[in-house]
């Protein structure tokens, strides 16, 4: 039974995974429609603030299920036991199947540089306006990783701060004048 069970999940992962990635590509391809018309730059600025927002959004979203508050604010808003089970298998269904966006990202930009890399060999593979699309984003996976270094650096910088800030306040308590 218990292979039974890793195999969903398996299959869970990958469809999450397929599907994400075809809708982010389908929101940065119509960003790219949108913004190419005016200038190849704003096709890179946009880019650039898409990938922070989504980082931004994946941390937020990660954190909140661990808020104490968050839970007990659901359980409250919900009327009975039965919308609160409901609610928590519906939760824990999509923990099961769960990768997070950042690592959608990851994927993402990585097929888009596998593809690019093709069309540099084939160029006759596809359509000009695609190949133009893969060739705009190719390197955005360096921006992907750049920004989640600098997120995640953030965020160990004020870990470290916050208990440096505690461990000073312990100290500045307990030596007397």
């Amino acid at each position: 039974m218990p292979n039974k069970n890793k195999g969903k999940k398996i299959i869970k992962r990958v469809l999450y995974a397929v599907l994400s990635n075809v809708l982010y590509g389908f929101l940065v391809y119509c960003l790219y429609i949108w913004l190419v018309g005016y200038s190849p730059l704003y096709v890179y600025l946009g880019n650039l603030a898409l990938i922070i927002v989504f980082l931004l959004w994946d941390e937020g979203f990660l954190r909140s299920f661990r808020s104490k508050k968050l839970v007990a604010q659901l359980k409250k808003e919900l009327k009975n036991e039965r919308a609160k089970e409901k609610y928590y298998r519906y939760v824990q269904f999509l923990f099961d199947g769960f990768v997070s966006f950042k690592t959608m990202l990851y994927l993402f930009y990585i097929f888009i540089l596998v593809f690019s890399q093709i069309i540099d060999f084939y160029p006759a593979l596809i359509n000009e306006g695609l190949a133009n699309f893969i060739f705009a984003n190719r390197y955005s996976i360096l921006l992907l990783i750049a920004l989640d270094q600098l997120i995640g650096q953030f965020s160990q910088d004020r870990a470290r701060i916050r208990e440096i800030s505690a461990e000073f306040e312990k100290n500045w308590t307990e030596i007397q004048d």
